[in-house]
């Protein structure tokens, strides 16, 4: 089996894992976390499809990866957001999700859904703030935000130097970091059970 098969096979369970894991936060934000971990796995399941050798899927990894890195991230913040300001996002839920879905639906039909790298730099970097605000309250929530938030950015800047010093291909790390992440933040989504 081919080792970039396995690794985007280890990213989808780690998607899947995150999944279940964002059920448990209270609702919206469960959404905005299951909705950015649904994104990051059909990623990984296209990405292994093309890393397998069918070249008809790469289209649409590519669509896919963009999808994952702009309005996968931006679900992830929204997920961070709305824990901080639970009570709002529970008072006005539906105003919130109805306001977010057309603003989301207009983005696609018009084709500006794609985010920039530095505007993505700054929604993770939203991200790492909410999780430093809420190392006040909020414990080991805030410590697996802010570690998913350093496995995101360690996958987008130290791959090649973390491939070089370890021997290891760096799609493969580049994976791995995403994994990491993306279950780390399913574990801070399922911790954040406000009531």
């Amino acid at each position: 089996m081919n080792s970039l098969v396995a690794f985007e096979a280890i990213l989808a369970v780690s998607c899947l894992i995150s999944l279940n894991l964002a059920r448990q936060a209270f609702f919206p934000a469960s959404l905005f976390w299951a909705f950015g971990a649904l994104t990051v796995g059909v990623t990984a399941v296209l990405g292994g499809f093309k890393f397998a050798g069918y070249s008809s899927v790469e289209t649409y990894h590519t669509t896919a990866k963009y999808f994952a890195a702009s309005i996968g991230i931006m679900s992830f913040a929204l997920g961070a957001v709305s824990g901080l300001f639970a009570n709002f996002f529970i008072r006005f839920y539906w105003w919130i999700l109805l306001a977010l879905i057309v603003i989301l639906c207009a983005l696609l039909l018009v084709g500006h859904w794609r985010l920039s790298p530095d505007i993505q730099k700054i929604v993770v970097g939203i991200i790492f703030l909410v999780g430093l605000v809420r190392l006040i309250s909020a414990g080991m929530l805030a410590v697996y935000l802010i570690f998913g938030v350093a496995c995101f950015v360690l996958a987008d800047m130290a791959v090649s130097w973390l491939a070089v010093n370890t021997g290891l291909d760096a799609t493969n790390i580049y994976h791995v970091m995403l994994s990491l992440g993306v279950v780390s933040f399913g574990l801070s989504a399922s911790r954040d059970n406000w009531e």
